[in-house]
């Protein structure tokens, strides 16, 4: 029967190129023998010590590992150098499962990877996003120790964004029958029948022995609360050492729907049998929902118009970079809709398997994007392995084609590329719709696709044209019939907390002059300030608000704002040594920034208000800028006692108040029906006094060395109220049965290692995270910082792993090594 067996722990890790390459090797008289005899990568061999490894797990990201920032590298990149690396692991494999077939999947290498086992060259993966696996079967040394080796070039990009580099995925072993479910084998689709679902499981085989005849696939399905609710089969015809599919078909009565805020799904468990005997299973998630584009009702799900409230977001995270365990991706995830948000764009490339996984849990759609617009080989096969992937997921609504691809949209070139994706993305998935992230002048580039021939599903557009924010009722009225998605939108920058002039980024030195060509200071008493106000913006960029407004109409099926999160790089119009964008609404650390609260509130069903600055500021400050954002239907602003009046609210807007500041306190009030349904606000924080710690997002956590416990760190004043100025520098240390992982503050000046257990906080707020072990217990963490109370916390770790890990390598005594058989070329040595 098949096992999964989790390869994530016990890597080594090399710096660099390894140039000379020969241990045990045939013609070991070269440096680099690997091509030369099978088997002949020393590398990859059991025993093979030469050079300096580090004990790392993966997911890992050597970029962020490193943390080496350079001036002198791509500031797109984070201005973090790069380079090539090469990872190895050693583990045994039973001599029982000797006749099994054996795969390693990766989740993903950034990027160009080559896989050796045992000495045998494997395979080369070019794309660092894509996921692949290996039949390994052949290299396999049963009852005893193996060993695999993978080289990493990351030195060539595919974004302009931070990327990272390395194995930042996850690593499996799958032992399995010869006759056994393909990678990514299985699509189940489902329809929607009134109360009723049906259901075509199409299922590919691989049959990898001499076995003729019949085969029996079932398939049980098993309800969200885990009963079996149908039972359905079909007979395959096999051919010895060939690849064969077949589909199950059948109806399950009294469903459940797949939706935003009940996100039921489904498990079809199937079964392979061969002489009535079960040699597989596989076991594959999905749901039931409809989805429908049409410019009366906009984008609807299982009946009901939805507006999409989306973010782009890009694969980073503090602490650790791009290697996102699955609890970081869940964690960003939980962030999102605890926000409000109901879409995410994977921009742009294929995401982590964990990312579906738990937007397919939290109930977020997913709009899913490839890397590079091309039918080359190389590119539709990635498109191929994307959709294979993904298509299960529930979450998954579109896909997405492309983005921005300036070079051939708008010519034929792009057309004929454009209709040879969709035709392959069609026939992969006939359920889904396809878009294509037009952007520039799209109004004209896609009455150009529509004249020669390319027809998008769904047109997605990105920003208005530079500004001109009725480009949307133009395509409308030209192509009445036409659904839009907002692929991209926003391209605000803030930083979180600073509302008054930073040195350092408070003069023209700080910004690049061609950057600066593309920006847009609404406010220019606040030029050379990147606030948190949200008021400098790209000129073909706008605010959240100005979205909100823009796609209003039902014709545009929602947005996707640009970006959910800060990432590193793409630091623009900053220069060194900024080296975070300060695009996002959501901090690298995932504390919210007052344009995210712009989005939370208007994106909420109960009253909320949002209100800032906050109220600690020099006496000598002068004149402060107070702003309300909020749902409700009047507003008032009452500073220290007094009001500043109660005023409508306008839907799409803020409310300005200009306040000589004062100590004491600040409060924003929301009424309805002339009735006070909501408040906040701030007092003055006075000398910091202590540490405070605070758990985001408690919950029980699993003992699988890989779970993560994210803690806010901040100080207090001794009347416990929030000190947002502090710059603190805290010291972490994490005791009992837990680990220290990494550490962030979301300054895109800092450029301490985020590796390291201390962290100077950023105006007021850093972030922890922790690792549990492989056991059950508690793990603790203290703060400290020099004349300040120390503060700690407790967290119960009392999951247990259900994983399995790749058993570790066995010490045993090696027999001599033989000498290497000579051919007739080695006698001329």
């Amino acid at each position: 029967m098949r096992q999964i067996l989790n390869m994530d722990f016990d890597w080594k890790f090399h710096d660099g190129d390894i140039v000379c390459t020969n241990f045990n090797s045939v013609h070991e008289i070269f440096e680099n023998p690997s091509f030369m005899k099978s088997a002949n990568c020393g590398i990859s061999k059991v025993g093979y010590n030469l050079h300096k490894w580090d004990d790392i797990k993966v997911p890992h990201d050597f970029r962020h590992y490193k943390s080496e920032f350079s001036e002198n590298a791509v500031s797109s990149q984070g201005y973090l150098t790069t380079g090539i690396a090469w990872y190895r692991k050693e583990f045994f494999v039973p001599a029982e499962t000797e006749g099994k077939s054996i795969t390693v999947e990766f989740d993903g290498i950034f990027r160009d990877s080559e896989v050796y086992v045992n000495g045998s060259y494997v395979g080369n993966h070019l794309s660092g996003y894509t996921s692949f696996s290996y039949d390994i079967s052949d290299f396999i040394l049963y009852g005893e120790n193996n060993a695999i080796a993978v080289r990493v070039d990351a030195t060539k990009y595919e974004g302009w964004w931070y990327e990272g580099a390395g194995i930042y995925r996850d690593v499996r072993l799958v032992i399995a029958d010869r006759l056994k479910v393909k990678y990514s084998g299985v699509f189940v689709k489902s329809e929607v029948r009134g109360n009723a679902g049906g259901i075509e499981i199409d299922v590919e085989l691989e049959n990898e022995a001499a076995n003729n005849g019949d085969a029996r696939l079932v398939a049980e399905i098993l309800s969200p609360c885990g009963e079996k609710v149908g039972e359905f089969d079909t007979t395959i015809k096999l051919t010895e050492y060939e690849e064969t599919c077949a589909t199950i078909k059948g109806e399950i009565s009294n469903i459940c729907l797949w939706e935003l805020d009940s996100p039921k799904q489904y498990k079809a468990v199937i079964s392979v049998y061969l002489n009535d005997q079960k040699v597989d299973e596989y076991t594959q998630k999905f749901g039931f929902r409809t989805i429908a584009y049409t410019v009366e009702n906009g984008f609807v799900l299982n009946g009901k118009p939805t507006k999409l409230q989306g973010v782009c977001v890009h694969d980073d995270f503090a602490g650790v970079g791009g290697a996102m365990s699955r609890s970081v991706i869940r964690h960003k995830i939980f962030l999102l809709k605890q926000w409000g948000a109901n879409a995410y764009r994977s921009s742009h490339n294929p995401p982590s398997p964990y990312l579906l996984e738990a937007c397919d849990d939290f109930g977020i759609l997913v709009m899913d994007e490839v890397r590079l617009m091309s039918s080359s080989k190389e590119f539709l096969g990635q498109m191929t392995d994307l959709i294979k992937r993904d298509r299960n997921h529930p979450s998954v609504f579109i896909w997405s084609i492309g983005n921005e691809e300036m070079a051939i949209h708008g010519r034929k070139v792009g057309v004929k590329i454009g209709n040879h994706m969709l035709r392959v993305a069609h026939k992969l998935d006939p359920t889904r719709a396809c878009t294509y992230a037009n952007n520039g002048h799209w109004h004209d580039i896609t009455i150009f696709h529509e004249q020669n021939g390319l027809h998008m599903d769904v047109y997605g557009f990105n920003y208005y044209c530079l500004r001109t924010f009725d480009m949307y009722e133009r395509f409308h009225k030209k192509y009445p019939d036409k659904m839009i998605i907002g692929t991209e939108n926003g391209s605000a920058l803030s930083t979180r907390g600073q509302y008054l002039p930073r040195k350092g980024e408070d003069t023209a030195d700080a910004y690049t002059k061609s950057s600066m060509k593309i920006m847009i200071w609404s406010n220019p008493e606040r030029l050379y300030n990147i606030s948190a106000y949200g008021e400098a913006y790209t000129t073909w960029g706008a605010t959240p608000l100005e979205t909100f407004r823009t796609a209003e109409p039902n014709y545009v099926s929602g947005y996707f704002l640009w970006t959910g999160f800060d990432y590193r790089g793409e630091v623009v119009p900053l220069d060194w040594p900024s080296t975070i964008t300060r695009f996002g609404l959501i901090d690298l650390c995932g504390f919210t920034k007052d344009l995210g609260h712009h989005c939370r509130v208007k994106w909420s069903q109960e009253p909320a208000i949002h209100l800032y600055p906050h109220w600690t500021f020099d006496d000598n400050v002068g004149e402060l800028e107070v702003d309300m954002v909020a749902n409700t239907e009047e507003v008032e602003l009452i500073v220290n006692g007094n009001s500043y009046g109660r005023v409508e609210n306008p839907k799409w807007d803020i409310v300005k108040n200009f306040v000589k500041y004062e100590k004491g306190e600040i409060t924003a009030i929301g009424y309805n029906n002339g009735v006070e349904v909501i408040r906040t606000g701030y007092k003055t924080a006075g000398k910091p006094a202590k540490i405070n710690l605070e758990i985001v997002q408690p919950r029980d956590y699993v003992a699988d060395g890989e779970d993560n416990v994210f803690v806010k760190v901040d100080v207090l004043d001794e009347n416990g109220i929030h000190c947002p100025n502090a710059d603190t520098l805290i010291s972490f240390e994490v005791t009992g049965d837990g680990e220290f992982l990494g550490c962030g503050n979301g300054d895109p000046l800092d450029l301490a290692h985020e590796m390291n257990p201390s962290r100077n906080l950023f105006n007021g707020l850093a972030l922890v995270i922790m690792k549990t072990k492989r056991h059950t217990g508690k793990m603790k963490l203290v703060a400290k910082s020099f004349g300040l109370e120390s503060a700690e916390i407790e967290v119960d770790v009392t999951i247990p792993a259900t994983d399995v890990l790749v058993e570790s390598a066995r010490s045993k005594t090696k027999p001599k090594a033989a000498e290497p058989e000579k051919d007739a070329a080695d006698n001329a040595f």
